[in-house]
């Protein structure tokens, strides 16, 4: 694009980012990103919780699945489709996961054809902290800030 933009997410091409103010542009604008988050267990609710209470706001927009797996129940792709669904305000969804390649992520991943979502997986608070507040930029921006997010607060200590 000659005007200095860049398009943000392939998949709509109507959302761009200005590379100096950082602001996106276009169609979505106005719009925010969905948030999902798909993790084992209440995870994802904890993480929540102690999202609010650091942000010392309401996150109740950001949607929640407890994957359960077991002889009696079991989440299905149904479940979460709801989920994304409820969550979508117009510029997709962004769907964090727990673990890559465990039960929770597959099962998100079956759903992903055709829909306007992308999938970051290794879930932290530091993640969800950033996508929160990030979440005016497309899902494909905002999965590479929360992912970037999640890495850079990832530090070891030897004594």
């Amino acid at each position: 694009m000659s005007s200095g933009m860049h398009e943000a997410n392939s998949s709509a091409g109507e959302a761009a980012t200005d590379p100096a103010s950082g602001q996106v542009t276009g169609q979505f604008a106005d719009q925010l990103t969905g948030l999902v988050l798909v993790t084992h267990g209440q995870i994802g609710r904890s993480l929540l919780d102690v999202a609010e209470f650091i942000l010392d706001q309401s996150l109740s927009e950001v949607g929640f699945v407890s994957f359960r797996q077991s002889a009696m129940e079991h989440t299905g792709a149904e479940e979460i489709r709801q989920a994304i669904a409820r969550a979508d305000q117009g510029q997709g969804v962004l769907v964090l996961t727990d673990v890559g390649g465990a039960s929770p992520c597959n099962q998100v991943a079956s759903v992903l054809q055709g829909a306007r979502v992308d999938l970051v997986t290794g879930l932290n608070l530091a993640m969800l902290l950033r996508a929160w507040n990030y979440r005016r930029q497309p899902p494909a921006k905002l999965a590479t800030l929360a992912t970037e997010g999640a890495i850079r607060d990832i530090r070891e200590y030897h004594p």
